[in-house]
């Protein structure tokens, strides 16, 4: 009874590490996709002014 306690406690802890594991991946993941967004609204900044460049030397 006590090997069958044991073995559970060691699955027990397998499955809290995963979990963990897996927590911490979708941390990641969401950190990379605000670093993605952060860049895309720099780059979408640069369109506007390069846009607004053009616009401005058309106009000469």
């Amino acid at each position: 009874m006590a090997g069958a306690t044991l073995r559970n406690q060691v699955r027990i802890i397998a499955n809290e590490k995963r979990i963990l594991r897996n927590q911490h991946q979708h941390a990641a993941i969401i950190r990379n996709q605000r670093n993605i967004i952060r860049n895309q609204q720099a780059i979408i900044k640069n369109q506007k002014k390069i846009l607004a460049t053009l616009g401005k030397n058309f106009a000469k």
